[in-house]
C-alpha cells in the first residue's frame, strides 16, 4: 500500500472514530444511540449493559475514557496519518508503539477484571488501526523492490 493510500485509509478511519469516541464519552450522561449499551453488554461481564454504569465514578471514568480515544484519534489523524503519508519513521514507529501500549493496558487491565472479551474485541480493534501502518511502504521496502 503506498503512504499516501494508508494515510488517506488512517484518515477515514480516524474521522469515523472521533464521532465514536465523543459518543462513548457522552454515554456517562445520556446513551442517545444505544451503542454503549450494545457495547457493554457484549465486552463486560455483567449483563446490565449501560445500566451498569451506575455510580458517579463509573460514570466519570468512562467520560475520561471516551475523551481519551478521541485524543488518541487526533493524534490518529493530524499526525500519524501525515506522517506516515511522509514515510517518517519516527512517527511510524510512536504510533506503533501507542497502539501496543493501549492494547497490553487496556486488554491486560479487562482480563483481570474478568471482561476478557474485550481483550478479544481490543485485538480486532488493533488489526483496524495499525493495518494500514504496517502495510504503508516504508523507504526501505520500496528500494527491495
Amino acid at each position: 500500500m503506498s503512504p499516501q493510500a494508508a494515510a488517506r485509509t488512517m484518515r477515514i478511519i480516524g474521522w469515523i472514530s472521533i464521532p465514536v469516541a465523543l459518543f462513548f464519552a457522552w454515554g456517562s450522561v445520556s446513551d442517545v444511540t444505544g451503542a454503549n449499551n450494545l457495547f457493554f453488554q457484549y465486552a463486560a461481564s455483567g449483563d446490565e449493559g449501560i445500566a451498569g454504569i451506575a455510580t458517579q465514578q463509573a460514570k466519570l471514568a468512562l467520560a475520561i475514557g471516551g475523551g481519551l480515544f478521541g485524543g488518541l484519534m487526533g493524534y490518529y489523524v493530524f499526525i500519524s496519518a501525515p506522517g506516515i503519508a511522509e514515510g517518517n519513521a519516527l512517527i511510524r514507529r510512536g504510533t506503533i508503539y501507542a497502539f501496543l501500549t493501549w492494547f497490553v493496558i487496556d486488554s491486560s487491565a479487562s482480563i483481570g477484571t474478568g471482561n476478557a472479551f474485550n481483550a478479544v474485541i481490543n485485538v480486532a480493534i488493533l488489526a483496524l488501526y495499525l493495518a494500514p501502518v504496517l502495510l504503508a511502504r516504508t523507504e526501505a521496502s520500496a528500494q527491495q523492490a
